[in-house]
């Protein structure tokens, strides 16, 4: 009977083991599962931090690219505004001396002068050694003289005309560009261009294309003692600017030469781009040869920092030279 009860107490120690056991496996599955459940949660709360990351990242850089975008178009458009402006600036050039004139008027001048110098000249021998043809002297002088007035008239005239086509010449090209303008982006406002100024002058340094005419001494010495003349290197040209004046008794008459590029070597010196600074506004009633434009454009990014603004660029330009002499 001790016996019987001694195998069931041992019996039952072994089942309370085997539960404790038991249960023991159970928690220690249960913390396992516990376990791997949180990892399972931070490595997607890691996988979603990597996204948030990627995400904020990708932005950043899309927003980078949008700003570069937007001044990249401020200078892409302040280049093809820079480059409209020299091509109304040339349009403009070239008008003004088409066909030489200016550099053919230049030379009429020059050689009227010189027969009215030479015309006086004659006038006073005749009346010490030849009195009796002093009348057709005289004759000769008036008909010079009047000669030089009329192509003083017919200079004013040029002077207006090449100064009203020149102006049609930027006005129309500025009307064939300014509607290439407008646009509006995203990261980019383009508006309308305006011409705000349309001036005509003089290249600063350019004299006329006349050089010194010569075989009258008394009208070469003249011309020195004033000044009328720019002595280069090889070549003696008559500057230009204020009105070469004859001795008396003909200083009243107006003898104006305007600034043109003269040829060299035979070679003519076309319409060009010359930098704004060396345009030179006009002193006398002279012919003018450069022309200069400012054009404003309304610009804006719309992104990053305020960039709307008013683009502004000027461009000059100077005539065709003159055409080498027949």
């Amino acid at each position: 009977m001790g016996k019987s009860w001694s195998q069931s107490g041992n019996h039952f120690v072994l089942h309370q083991r085997i539960i404790k056991r038991n249960v023991l496996l159970n928690v220690d599955k249960k913390c396992d599962m516990r376990r791997r459940i949180k990892n399972i949660g931070r490595k997607r709360r890691e996988r979603g931090n990597m996204l948030v990351l990627g995400s904020v990242v990708l932005a950043i850089v899309g927003l980078g690219l949008l700003i570069g975008y937007s001044y990249g178009g401020l200078v892409f458009t302040h280049n093809r505004l820079q480059g409209s402006a020299d091509e109304i600036a040339l349009a403009g050039a070239r008008k003004l001396n088409e066909n030489d004139r200016i550099g053919q008027m230049n030379n009429m001048v020059a050689r009227a002068r010189q027969l009215v110098m030479e015309s006086q000249l004659h006038l006073d021998k005749v009346q010490s050694d030849f009195p009796q043809l002093q009348s057709i002297a005289q004759e000769q002088l008036d008909e010079a003289q009047d000669c030089a007035l009329e192509l003083d008239q017919q200079r004013s005239y040029l002077k207006g005309l090449a100064t009203g086509e020149s102006i049609v010449a930027m006005e129309k090209k500025f009307d064939q560009i300014k509607g290439q303008y407008p646009m509006s982006l995203p990261w980019l406002k383009v508006g309308s261009p305006s011409l705000n100024k349309m001036r005509l002058g003089f290249l600063e340094n350019v004299e006329t294309n006349v050089e010194e005419l010569k075989n009258i001494q008394e009208l070469e010495d003249h011309d020195e003692a004033k000044g009328y003349i720019k002595n280069s290197p090889g070549l003696k040209l008559y500057k230009q600017g204020e009105s070469k004046y004859l001795p008396a008794p003909n200083e009243s008459i107006h003898f104006y030469m305007s600034s043109l590029a003269a040829p060299v070597e035979k070679t003519v010196s076309p319409a060009h781009i010359v930098l704004s600074k060396a345009y030179q506004k006009l002193d006398y009633p002279v012919i003018p040869t450069c022309t200069q434009v400012e054009i404003t454009l309304k610009v804006g990014t719309g992104l990053g920092g305020n960039a709307n603004q008013d683009m502004k660029v000027e461009s000059a330009a100077a005539a065709t030279g003159a055409s080498p002499p027949q």
